[in-house]
């Protein structure tokens, strides 16, 4: 196994999100991102924390080959991954609270699903909006609150009490910006002109339940932490819990709804 990189990821880690999550959660996604963005041929367009890249390679095909497409990410063992899919991206290491980039670099800049991740959430919108040219849109995506996304809010119940607190703050933090207009509230603070909120449902589609259990449960935010017991109590639980999710084959499909937030530049 490859050792962990900045962000805890080893090179497998990072080809197990794109290949599980990828598939069951963000594919959907893009279309709508570049729609909001209003991305077209010819633009230069920065993806803030783009992972494996499954944003930027659609992005590269609508602007074509008179646009550019740039990828950043603090995660050398995502972009390693993002880079054997789609060479004609520009993927490169960086800090999101600190972007390697000159003022007004940018046609686009997008966030998708990342800011929740960060440290200092609004330097990272102020210097996204730093590098977007006049006339340009930001568009900042992160997950509805869970109350909006019920099963993980019942993951997060039962990694609670079958583990721990810390187990279940773990698994709501990526929800965290998607209440009480944080996130609205975090792009205002930083400058950012008239944002625009809107509400998008999407799915989660998984080909096993006990599957889906198991990569939450072990994926980077909680790693090894959790052992083979609690595991098992907590898939058993969740079997209970999500049969109604579930189809014939064992897969399991449910809603998980997003929020957008996007503004032009003037």
């Amino acid at each position: 196994m490859s050792e962990p990189d900045e962000m805890g990821l080893t090179s497998e880690a990072a080809l197990g999100y794109e290949q599980c999550f990828v598939p069951a959660i963000f594919d959907q996604w893009p279309p709508r991102l570049i729609e909001a963005a209003g991305i077209a041929a010819g633009h230069k367009v920065l993806e803030v924390g783009c992972g494996t890249g499954v944003l930027a390679r659609e992005v590269i095909k609508r602007v074509g080959p008179d646009g550019g497409v740039t990828g950043l990410d603090v995660s050398e063992s995502m972009l390693g991954v993002a880079r054997g899919i789609c060479p004609d991206v520009d993927f490169r290491q960086g800090n999101a609270m600190d972007l390697p980039f000159e003022d007004e670099s940018f046609d686009a800049v997008i966030a998708s699903f990342m800011l929740m991740f960060v440290p200092e959430p609004e330097l990272a919108v102020r210097e996204m909006w730093r590098v977007l040219r006049p006339g340009g849109r930001l568009v900042i995506a992160v997950w509805e609150a869970l109350d909006q996304n019920p099963v993980y809010a019942g993951l997060v119940d039962i990694a609670t009490r079958q583990i721990d607190d810390a187990a279940g703050s773990s698994l709501a933090w990526p929800f965290a910006l998607g209440k009480d207009g944080r996130l609205a509230q975090i792009c205002r603070s930083a400058g950012v002109g008239d944002v625009d909120i809107s509400a998008h449902e999407g799915r989660a589609r998984f080909p096993s339940l006990d599957g889906f259990v198991r990569t939450e449960i072990q994926s980077w935010v909680l790693a090894d932490s959790v052992d083979e017991d609690c595991l098992e109590a907590v898939v058993g639980n969740a079997q209970e819990k999500f049969a109604d999710y579930c189809d014939a084959a064992g897969a399991i499909d449910f809603a998980l709804n997003a929020v957008f937030v996007r503004s032009k530049k003037d």
